[in-house]
């Protein structure tokens, strides 16, 4: 027997299809369609929805996502790895104590004691001095506890920090911007006087006549000298004085420029050889002692 739901016949098929059920089912369809093709609205509901119970889901819902920021994670912690030892690898090779403030990370650069104490005899006795003194120094070493030195950028300033074995710390310096921006240019200069220096005291000589028997050097006499006279000339200010140190550093002598500008009088520190610099100083004396004779004489 045949089922009553199933048409024998082409009319009886198109009688069914166009029922007035049928024919609602047909038009609502088309209208779902033709509404959201136009008006979006089941993305808006759907939208609606998700914002509305946003807060009761997980950021990362799902495991690939995890994943994700995990292998995310990973590789910004190798680059900084790599980056940190970059920087203590460049602190640590640095030949000056320039070129350590200037590679200084911002989360700070390790030395070793040693390594510090290397370029802290580099420099000039007077800039030494002016970063703590050799004897604080010498005691800490005495006492066997220091180990490292950490230097650490605050604002314009830096901290270096003299750490023992357990990084604890037993000393604390403090450089400013202006000792630090001559430090990092390679151009030390101190505000004061030659007079107020002691290396310098007892030699101090006219600008004039310094130029002048520098001028009557040969010019690669002139270059151990002063080897890089165009530093000098940068400088804002007229050179009146210059001083010369008398112990000296190995096969190096200090000099001191002591120049004249608006703030009143400062003192550009460079090293010159040592032979040269005292042949130039005996040529020196030799003509303040001429000048002092004839201006001895009298006059007819």
């Amino acid at each position: 027997m045949i089922p009553w739901y199933a048409p024998t016949s082409i009319e009886q098929w198109l009688r069914r299809l166009l029922s007035v059920r049928t024919v609602i089912l047909g038009v609502c369809l088309v209208t779902l369609f033709i509404t959201e093709w136009r008006f979006d609205w089941m993305e808006q509901v759907a939208g609606r929805y998700l914002v509305s119970t946003n807060r009761y889901r997980p950021k990362s819902g799902t495991v690939w996502e995890q994943g994700r920021q995990s292998d995310q994670a990973r590789q910004a912690l190798a680059e900084y790895a790599q980056q940190q030892q970059s920087v203590q690898r460049e602190a640590q090779q640095a030949g000056s104590l320039g070129l350590v403030v200037a590679s200084v990370d911002p989360k700070g650069t390790m030395l070793s004691a040693e390594h510090f104490l290397n370029l802290y005899l580099k420099l000039p006795p007077v800039l030494a001095q002016e970063i703590v003194s050799p004897y604080v120094l010498l005691a800490l070493s005495s006492a066997g506890r220091w180990d490292r030195v950490f230097f650490q950028r605050e604002d314009e300033n830096l901290t270096i920090s003299l750490l023992d074995t357990r990084n604890q710390v037993i000393h604390r310096l403090s450089i400013g911007p202006v000792l630090l921006g001559h430090i990092e240019r390679g151009e030390v200069a101190i505000r004061t006087g030659l007079e107020q220096l002691s290396d310098f005291s007892d030699n101090i000589y006219p600008a004039e006549l310094f130029f002048e028997e520098l001028n009557a050097l040969p010019e690669a006499t002139r270059r151990r000298v002063v080897s890089h006279p165009e530093d000098l000339l940068r400088v804002s200010g007229q050179i009146q004085r210059i001083g010369i140190s008398t112990g000296a550093m190995g096969d190096y002598v200090d000099l001191g420029f002591e120049v004249q500008d608006m703030e009143g009088p400062k003192v550009i520190l460079m090293q010159g050889s040592r032979d040269e610099v005292r042949q130039l100083q005996r040529a020196m004396e030799g003509g303040v002692r001429k000048a002092g004779a004839l201006g001895g004489e009298e006059r007819p």
